[in-house]
């Protein structure tokens, strides 16, 4: 998610006449997250003031949310339908930064409120499930946020220590749990991540994780 927005061409967007295109958002629940998360980096870039440095956390988790909210639609995060959205956005980039974009904003807010929940955000209540929760969704962060920025990189790292924090508790839990197995472990960690994903921004989400576990 570094330099430009992403590249290449289409999706089944309405042309109104001449000009820039007039937008409408696809009914396909991938395409859907893909244009929005394109919409959102559009804006995320013209409000840089350095447009051409990487985003900031908040920017590229913001843009990311909405590919972790379509994985998460079945309760369950799925890893294979976040990399379908992540590979849409690169296809629709073109058509959707020619045209009017900015008409997208207020209905991918409406599609996807948990992409603008950013207060009232609660953490599991059980500590277990907290722990769970956070581990996974620092785990996917880390490993997915790509950047250059020296403040992304200090809540990265900020990530990393409560990743280590909280990696043998977690063991410990899933395996009292009878999670024994890469299968099962990895299907316990998938639905806390869709949990976490759903609960508001990833970006505020994380602080509160890393506030109570680091």
């Amino acid at each position: 998610m570094r330099g430009g927005i992403f590249a290449a061409s289409a999706v089944a967007l309405l042309l109104v006449g001449c000009g820039p295109k007039q937008l409408a958002l696809p009914d396909d629940p991938i395409d859907k997250a893909a244009t929005c998360a394109v919409v959102s980096a559009a804006s995320a870039r013209a409000d840089a003031p350095d447009v051409k440095g990487d985003l900031g956390f908040d920017a590229q988790t913001r843009i990311l949310h909405y590919a972790m909210l379509a994985a998460s639609a079945e309760g369950h995060f799925s890893a294979k339908k976040a990399s379908e959205v992540v590979g849409r956005m690169g296809e629709v980039e073109k058509a959707v930064t020619d045209g009017k974009w900015q008409a997208l904003v207020t209905p991918c807010d409406q599609a996807y409120p948990e992409v603008k929940k950013t207060t009232g955000i609660e953490l599991p209540k059980g500590k277990f499930d907290a722990e769970l929760g956070c581990y996974s969704l620092g785990d996917f962060l880390v490993k997915t946020v790509t950047t250059s920025d020296p403040k992304a990189q200090e809540q990265l790292s900020d990530l990393t220590r409560m990743r280590r924090e909280l990696d043998s508790t977690v063991g410990r839990q899933l395996k009292a749990r009878g999670a024994s197995d890469y299968e099962r472990t990895l299907e316990l960690k998938q639905a806390a991540l869709g949990e976490m994903t759903r609960l508001g921004a990833p970006a505020e989400t994380v602080r509160m994780c890393s506030s109570r576990f680091a």
